[in-house]
């Protein structure tokens, strides 16, 4: 009955997390930024 009640307290703890998210972890998946961005490549003359 203990492992139940571990398994169900694990379970429930991932489906809230999921379900409000982790702002550490999605920062780490945010798509690229949209529009004009600076040019920062320093072309070499040959």
């Amino acid at each position: 009955m203990r492992r139940l009640i571990e398994a169900l307290n694990r379970w429930f703890g991932s489906s809230v997390g999921n379900a409000f998210g982790n702002p550490l972890e999605e920062r780490l998946h945010q798509p690229p930024s949209v529009g004009v961005q600076p040019y920062r490549d320093h072309p070499h003359k040959p």
